[in-house]
């Protein structure tokens, strides 16, 4: 199984996965994804939910998370490359902010191989696979 998780039912689908909304997590069988895709909703997420969904990812499966870099955002916003109310938009309604590092240590202290980590224009792109 390959999930593309959501925020709202109107998000746009990735090739190959299935949208499944952030509530309905409980749904996706343990262990059963190979795939994971988590497109700017990792700040809808509570820590319980994130941990949740590392549980449905199989051993060599892969997790890639997209998602607004708080320090670039904040950087932006101080250097005036960015205004208040873009700001307002990449924070406003969110549960949490992290960063590329955040999100980084977070695989690798579960024992994720980190196999990508970029930053591009204010959002980071992690690929991890579980062992």
């Amino acid at each position: 199984m390959n999930v593309n998780l959501v925020a709202t039912n109107d998000s746009p689908s990735i090739e190959n996965h299935n949208n499944i909304l952030i509530e309905e997590i409980n749904n996706i069988p343990s262990r059963g994804c190979k795939s994971l895709i988590l497109n700017h909703v990792l700040n809808y997420l509570t820590d319980e939910q994130l941990e949740e969904v590392l549980e449905k990812l199989r051993h060599g499966g892969s997790i890639s998370v997209t998602s607004p870099d708080a320090m670039e955002a904040s950087s932006a916003l101080y250097w005036g490359t960015i205004d208040i109310n873009t700001f307002s938009s990449l924070t406003a309604g969110r549960l949490k902010q992290y960063t590329i590092l955040d999100v980084k240590n977070f695989f690798e202290q579960r024992g994720y191989s980190v196999e990508t980590a970029t930053i591009q224009d204010l959002s980071f792109h992690v690929k991890a696979r579980r062992p």
